[in-house]
């Protein structure tokens, strides 16, 4: 038996060989590959994912420790996507992995995802490169799940999946709803926009410490992993029931 099928067995027996067949065809991009997105990208590539695409500017600092699937001791100052790359082919040596080590925004993502691939998961925080990133991946019908904010939170329990229009007590979903509504002609009055996303309904808890080197709010790995797993789980299961 080829040792890629018996890596996976676990996978071939939960969605079937059809199923397995689709993971290994299929391509993701992963764009951010912070708090959220490494943990995506290792769910994606442990489920027998063929192709990942890994979207990324930032190196992997100390202060990533708390949250980051790819933050070591070995691996600070390194490219992110660089680390993640290195870190999934040992998990998978058969996965093709391609980095961009690269800033978003709305000058270049035409130019950037020109011939991205149909399954994309959004999970960065800016939020004008955000809103036009859903904008021009609806525009293209492709298959994509988007990140809300999933700081301040210590509660996994309270992370949701759903239509944007329907999430709430979300502060970057609530802006973005804003955003696609006043520039980029989404329906309003509550009326469904077809982009789900993952969000957290719990109240965030903001720091009262006076330290200057502290954020406003800190971050939970048991928070910003299970968002990025729920991403992930959303998009695996588009995968296999594609026709």
């Amino acid at each position: 038996m080829h040792e890629l099928s018996v890596r996976f067995r676990g996978i071939r027996a939960l969605y079937g060989e059809e199923g397995f067949k689709k993971l290994q065809n299929a391509h993701v991009m992963v764009i951010g590959c912070g708090g959220v997105g490494s943990w995506i990208t290792e769910a994606l590539c442990r489920s027998g994912v063929g192709t990942l695409t890994l979207i990324d500017p930032d190196t992997v600092e100390i202060g990533n420790t708390n949250r980051q699937l790819h933050t070591t001791d070995l691996t600070i100052n390194q490219y992110k996507v660089r680390a993640l790359k290195n870190r999934l082919i040992t998990i998978n040596p058969e996965i093709k992995i391609h980095t961009l080590e690269i800033t978003l925004t709305k000058e270049n993502i035409p130019e950037i995802l020109k011939d991205c691939p149909q399954f994309i998961a959004d999970a960065i925080d800016d939020l004008q490169a955000k809103a036009f990133l859903v904008d021009y991946l609806y525009k293209k019908n492709k298959t994509f799940i988007v990140s809300g904010g999933a700081g301040g939170r210590v509660d996994p329990r309270k992370l949701k999946i759903d239509d944007i229009a329907n999430a709430h007590g979300d502060a970057l979903i609530s802006r973005l709803r804003t955003e696609l509504r006043r520039h980029y002609n989404f329906p309003k009055g509550g009326e469904k926009m077809g982009i789900f996303c993952t969000y957290s309904c719990e109240d965030p808890i903001y720091s009262d410490n006076d330290d200057a080197d502290l954020p406003k709010f800190g971050a939970a790995m048991a928070v910003t992993a299970s968002a990025g797993l729920l991403m992930a789980s959303w998009l695996l299961n588009k995968i296999v029931k594609q026709a």
